[in-house]
C-alpha cells in the first residue's frame, strides 16, 4: 500500500481554514502492517451484535424497549430464544406508568422559572 504522510498544516486566510500538507514522496507500507484483526470475542466486533436478533442480551439483565409500542420502556430480560430471535422481558408495569410525564414538562418549567426571575412578563400555554 502507498501512503503519502502528513508532514505539516496551514491556514489559508482567504477561506479562513487550516488544512494539512502532504509529503510529495511517498511511502510503500505492507498491508499486512496496517491491518490488524480483532479476536473473535471482542466486544467491538460487529458480527456478536448483529449476527443475532438479541445480540449480547443476557438473562437477567436489564433492557430498553425500541419497539414501536414499547419505545423506551425498561424492563428485565427473562428469557431469550435464538430461535425464533425473540427476547421476553418483564415490565415492573406500575414503576414504568410513573414515569410517563408532560412532553412539554421542560419548556413549562422554563417559563416558570424564567416568569419568577421576571425575564419574562406572562405564562401562555398553560
Amino acid at each position: 500500500m502507498t501512503l503519502s504522510p502528513v508532514i505539516g498544516t496551514e491556514y489559508d486566510e482567504l477561506s479562513n481554514e487550516v488544512f494539512k500538507t502532504y509529503s510529495d514522496m511517498a511511502v510503500t507500507v505492507p498491508v499486512n502492517a496496517v491491518m490488524r484483526k480483532r479476536h473473535a470475542n471482542h466486544y467491538l466486533n460487529v458480527n456478536e451484535r448483529v449476527a443475532t436478533g438479541h445480540g449480547r442480551v443476557t438473562i437477567g439483565n436489564e433492557a430498553v424497549c425500541f419497539n414501536q409500542g414499547l419505545l423506551g420502556v425498561m424492563g428485565k430480560v427473562k428469557s431469550r430464544d435464538p430461535k425464533k430471535h425473540s427476547v421476553k422481558v418483564e415490565f415492573e408495569r406500575d414503576l414504568e406508568e410513573a414515569k410517563i410525564h408532560n412532553p412539554f414538562l421542560a419548556e413549562n418549567f422554563l417559563k416558570r422559572e424564567l416568569f419568577e426571575k421576571g425575564m419574562l412578563t406572562q405564562i401562555t400555554g398553560q
